[in-house]
């Protein structure tokens, strides 16, 4: 009976088994990098939704305060108006102004709930269950990146030599970003894709043993060598097709990374400009209690030394004051959690954590 049994054995003389092994390692730290920029970015949203709630917080303990005081100042103005010392027309001034701060409490209450739902969201929380927040946007000491500055007595110039050294900091920070190394592992995937075409140029070496026996009994043992020879298809094509490839991933890393700095050094450029603002207000104009002195109108108009008018106006200013405060607090804190998601530097490095 005539059978024939070979035992083949493929070997890969250029090492093809190196290089995949390389490129499935690069692809792998490339989802690596992809995860850890979906985490960054996962974290800068949810500080900026914190510091949002914040702010909204704020403008609503404002708004509160604000109609507080104007329900005390209607009491004692319809108070006075029984009693002869003040005209209607004070008291019709006032009631308007106390109906406008009723709704804008009631507005400012709507938007911090939902701003505390959109945090809940995003933190994987059930909406319901955040009610309230803790933390106060004044309570935060802001500082430039690992260098602790809190007042403008220094110079403009080393002023700006600290915010030049911060500068340099944040861009070296923003070249290992996660993307800008995933990007990079991507380069790396497609240099080994162009080292095994490369590679695969050159024939594998099938090798084994063989045995046959003829039909008339004959017995052949013996060793068998098969190579495909690369005269049709011998793989420039494909080496071609690899070699475009990793220019082009090349040349995506090239562009990820300047984007990434260029994107550092805005955000950068934002929080500095801010940060100067907010520090400049705090040593000339040092934030004050709101209650307190707009129990000081009331006792001054008490007192006869102002009228209702002067007060309606220092009431006003001094609430736009306020406001003011907040709206640059909440744009240095937006500022910060911008260049945390551009940069992917520690927010420690930006917020003191000790008192100054």
């Amino acid at each position: 009976m005539y059978h024939y049994v070979l035992l083949m054995q493929t070997i890969q003389l250029a090492h093809q088994q190196d290089f995949r092994e390389q490129g499935a390692k690069c692809a792998l730290n490339s989802t690596r990098w992809n995860i850890h920029q979906a985490e960054l970015q996962t974290l800068a949203q949810a500080q900026r939704l914190y510091f949002t709630a914040l702010y909204l917080h704020g403008l609503q303990e404002l708004a509160k305060t604000s109609h507080e005081n104007n329900l005390q100042l209607l009491e004692i103005l319809e108070n006075q108006l029984n009693a002869g010392e003040v005209t209607a027309a004070d008291v019709a001034i006032v009631r308007v102004d106390t109906t406008s701060t009723q709704q804008q409490q009631q507005l400012a209450a709507a938007n911090f709930q939902n701003a505390l739902r959109d945090l809940a969201r995003h933190v994987g929380m059930q909406p319901i269950s955040l009610r309230d927040i803790s933390g106060d946007l004044e309570q935060f000491r802001w500082q430039l990146p690992n260098i602790a500055i809190s007042n403008l007595e220094s110079s403009q110039d080393e002023w700006n030599h600290a915010v030049l050294n911060s500068t340099n900091s944040v861009v070296g920070w923003a070249k290992s970003r996660p993307d800008v190394m995933a990007a990079r592992s991507d380069v790396d995937v497609s240099r080994a894709n162009l080292g095994l075409a490369s590679a695969s140029k050159t024939p594998d070496l099938q090798v084994g043993p063989y045995y046959q026996s003829t039909a008339d009994s004959t017995t052949f043992l013996g060793l068998r060598a098969q190579m495909d020879l690369p005269i049709v298809n011998n793989g420039e094509p494909l080496e071609r097709q690899r070699l475009a490839e990793y220019h082009q991933r090349t040349t995506a890393w090239n562009q990820t990374q300047r984007r990434a700095e260029l994107e550092a050094l805005a955000a950068m450029d934002r929080y500095a400009d801010t940060l100067v603002i907010i520090q400049s207000n705090t040593s000339d104009q040092p934030y004050s209690d709101l209650p307190a002195e707009l129990k000081g109108l009331e006792k001054e108009f008490l007192a006869g030394e102002v009228d209702i008018v002067r007060v309606v106006q220092a009431r006003n200013s001094l609430i736009l004051n306020h406001r003011a405060r907040l709206d640059l607090l909440n744009e240095l804190s937006q500022a910060a959690a911008t260049l945390v998601g551009a940069t992917g530097i520690p927010f420690e490095s930006i917020l003191q954590t000790s008192s100054p």
